[in-house]
């Protein structure tokens, strides 16, 4: 498996925008990415800080994510809500 967490933050009073397009994004991830596992939108102690945490059968999941038309369609939508790029930590799984 592979992961990563990423970390937003948002401008102030773009709070709420910011975590109706995420809670969107999740359902439609959920409804037609079947190898992405978990896909979900969590806020810090910040209020203007979120992380999406992100898990995926594999990184070709993750580059077939990017690839979809829901992905290209919200990404121009953020532009004025995000407050400068996100952080991405990737996250590969330890196999014993």
């Amino acid at each position: 498996m592979f992961a990563q967490i990423v970390k937003v933050r948002v401008k102030p009073g773009k709070e709420m925008e910011f975590a109706a397009v995420g809670r969107t994004m999740s359902g439609v991830v959920e409804a037609n990415e079947p190898e992405t596992v978990v896909y979900k939108l969590f806020r810090t102690e910040d209020p203007l800080e979120f992380i999406m945490i992100e898990i995926y059968q594999n990184e070709a999941a993750l580059q077939a994510h990017r690839d979809t038309p829901h992905v290209a369609s919200v990404l121009p939508r953020l532009g004025g809500v995000v407050d400068g790029a996100p952080q991405v930590q990737k996250l590969y799984e330890v196999e014993l």
